[in-house]
């Protein structure tokens, strides 16, 4: 290559480059789905997904603790493996049970959380929520939360609280 070509081909290759990293947002986090599961999200935004997978959990926990966890183990299908690699569900004495702590979930397998979640929802279509009133399909109970309180609250604890109510049968309102 002769030697006048070479400062117009560096030119061209540093004009590209830095056209291609203006073009970039800067934003180094993964995209939901693809991330770890944070323990509570910033103050500053809760993500949709945050409060769908806390409904899915703690609704999870319930079912367990109202009916037969071998059968809502059962009922999931061969997802629920991967709530036992997670570390969500776990086998005890009594037999099944949700660990509600996040920080005993196992890292290594809840990093792509849309696996978590596939298995999260698979549980929720195939079990029921029966302990308040009519029977419903537990994703129809989710997205009733979802759809009711999406954006409602400012923290994480406020979406805790609120969920914790719903799930036990309450509205989901914080006072």
């Amino acid at each position: 290559m002769s030697e006048h070509r070479r400062p117009a081909l560096f030119s061209a290759a540093l004009a590209s480059s830095l056209f291609l990293s203006a073009c970039t947002s800067g934003d180094t986090e993964a995209p939901p789905g693809d991330a770890a599961p944070e323990e509570s999200p910033s103050p500053e935004y809760i993500p949709y997904f945050w409060v769908e997978r806390e409904v899915r959990v703690r609704t999870l926990d319930r079912m367990m603790t109202e009916g037969d966890p071998q059968e809502v183990a059962d009922n999931t299908g061969d997802l629920v493996e991967r709530l036992f690699a997670t570390g969500i569900v776990q086998e005890g004495e009594d037999g099944y049970r949700v660990e509600l702590d996040k920080d005993e979930w196992t890292p290594e397998a809840v990093t792509l959380v849309n696996r978590l979640d596939s298995a999260l929802a698979a549980a929720m279509e195939g079990n029921e929520v029966a302990w308040c009133g009519e029977p419903m399909a537990g994703d129809e109970f989710v997205e009733g939360y979802t759809d009711e309180f999406w954006e409602a609250y400012e923290t994480a604890e406020e979406y805790e609280e609120s969920i914790t109510d719903y799930v036990d049968c309450g509205t989901g309102e914080l006072d």
